[in-house]
């Protein structure tokens, strides 16, 4: 498709100067969310992936951090991308095309099967029990399986209820062992790696349906996931499905239950992950913005935000009960606000900061974080912005987290040394090389006038949104792991594109 071609899509998609008085204000917005200066987005972020993985691997070599290290990792990043828009770029196209071609051929549940054969075998290889965050999460499932109060600690809102309660019908199945934990997990993929197929082939085809489900079956930081409990992987399942059905409402209309489903899916999402609260509100913009029929539109994007509260309210209302106060899904949201942006705080994880809340009650702890964290912002400028730039870094810099809670956390720190460097290595080096070659895609379609159809790019949002809330929050490498279908569905987008252009050339 060329650019020309792509832009007419775009407006086609949004336009209907018959009910739309301000139809250039439409495309500008529709521009926006779908534009391809996305593209541009896309390689930008592919730089920054490139620059924070080489700076956090010489912190790990060196132990030091300084303008050196960050000037070495910036002329290593403009290396790799400068090879991938130069010589590399042809080798590039034809891994991804070779890629692409590979999957045509697979039907997806192989694809899927051998994704789970695969996680078996990691688990086997290296079992692990379930630590830090995790390790709650089992004890609070166990207590709601067992009809005991959703407490821990002395907390009894402090830790989301969406992923313990979707583990303890497990455990209420399966018991407590291993057995409930691996079932759940696999369960999980299963849902994701389908959902991720559809919405990718939806978006671009079935060859990128078939594309996706193999990138999903075989990255390394998803699959290394597979034996621990880890919340993000329940959104992996999910949010994929939920944006399909944002997804079907624009290509299609949909009708009511696609609507309702997209908002149910939201919500449960929402009690999975409460950061990602916004993301009812960011699908009703693209139903408003995109939709052809503005007042269908309007009725779509509302069907959305009721669904999705119809499922937090309960939890939000039993909250009311136990705080006196609103507390939408928990009470964690302050007190990591503040440890996050104070003069302690490093842009990941600080087990407390200069002011210790550990003091107050729950409740207040959230309050009180809050207020801090506000205060300290507003008087602190630029080192809220020095901050927010290692945030960036984290965030971006490691795919290996899998890796770690498998065998630095889930086996105590036994299986360190060279076995853990080299599987941390691998996870990075893949992640580094599909950025690499998203960047290469989208440079290559450049060159050749060409684009992908506009509703492609739709999913970058998901991952801005969580980039751009964790320039804020505490950040490291697992708070990607929601929206890693974001890359996989985009990679496969963009080579099922390539690999269109490259037949018909043929």
């Amino acid at each position: 498709m060329s650019d020309r071609a792509a832009s007419a899509a775009q407006s086609a998609l949004v336009r209907d100067a018959a009910t739309d008085p301000h139809p250039a204000q439409v495309d500008f917005l529709a521009n926006l969310l779908t534009g391809a200066w996305l593209d541009r987005v896309a390689v930008a972020l592919a730089l920054l992936a490139c620059f924070a993985t080489c700076l956090l691997s010489l912190r790990a070599v060196g132990g030091k951090d300084g303008a050196l290290s960050w000037g070495i990792a910036a002329a290593l990043a403009l290396l790799i991308i400068a090879l991938v828009m130069g010589r590399g770029n042809a080798l590039a196209m034809a891994i991804a095309t070779r890629l692409a071609d590979v999957a045509g051929r697979l039907p997806v549940w192989q694809i899927v099967l051998g994704g789970a054969v695969l996680r078996l075998i990691w688990v086997v290889a290296f079992p692990a029990e379930s630590g830090s965050d995790g390790a709650v999460y089992m004890g609070l499932a166990s207590r709601l399986a067992t009809d005991q109060t959703y407490e821990v600690a002395g907390t009894r809102a402090y830790w989301p209820v969406g992923y313990p309660l979707f583990l303890s019908l497990w455990v209420g199945m399966l018991g407590e062992g291993r057995a409930a934990l691996l079932a759940a997990n696999l369960f999980q993929y299963i849902v994701a790696a389908v959902g991720i197929a559809r919405l990718a082939g939806v978006l671009a085809g079935p060859r990128a349906a078939r594309l996706a489900a193999l990138l999903l079956a075989c990255w390394p930081n998803l699959v290394a996931n597979t034996a621990t409990a880890e919340k993000e992987m329940l959104v992996v399942a999910l949010l994929p499905w939920a944006f399909l059905a944002v997804v079907a409402l624009l290509k299609n209309g949909g009708d009511r239950w696609t609507s309702f489903r997209g908002g149910l899916l939201l919500g449960v999402c929402i009690l999975v992950q409460p950061s990602l609260q916004f993301l009812p509100l960011l699908a009703a913009v693209f139903l408003v913005v995109l939709q052809r029929e503005r007042w269908r539109a309007v009725a779509q994007a509302l069907l959305v935000l009721i669904a999705a509260a119809l499922v937090v309210a309960p939890w939000s209302l039993r909250n009311l009960q136990v705080f006196d106060r609103f507390v939408l899904v928990s009470t964690n949201g302050g007190e990591n606000f503040y440890r996050a942006n104070n003069p302690l705080a490093t842009g990941g994880y600080t087990p407390v900061g200069e002011v210790d809340l550990s003091s107050f009650s729950e409740s207040e702890r959230d309050i009180r974080g809050k207020e801090l964290a506000l205060a300290w912002i507003r008087s602190h400028p630029g080192d809220f912005a020095a901050l927010g730039a290692e945030k960036l870094v984290r965030f971006m810099g490691d795919d290996a987290v899998g890796v770690y809670n498998t065998l630095k956390v889930g086996r105590d720190g036994s299986d360190g040394g060279l076995g853990y460097a080299g599987l941390k290595l691998a996870a990075n080096l893949h992640w580094l090389l599909a950025w690499a070659l998203l960047a290469a895609l989208v440079v290559g379609l450049n060159r050749r006038g060409a684009s992908v159809v506009p509703l492609v790019r739709t999913p970058l949002w998901l991952w801005l949104y969580l980039l751009v809330l964790h320039a804020v929050f505490e950040s490291a490498g697992k708070y990607h792991v929601p929206v890693l279908w974001v890359l996989i569905v985009l990679l496969a987008g963009y080579a099922a594109r390539m690999h269109e252009l490259e037949h018909h050339a043929a």
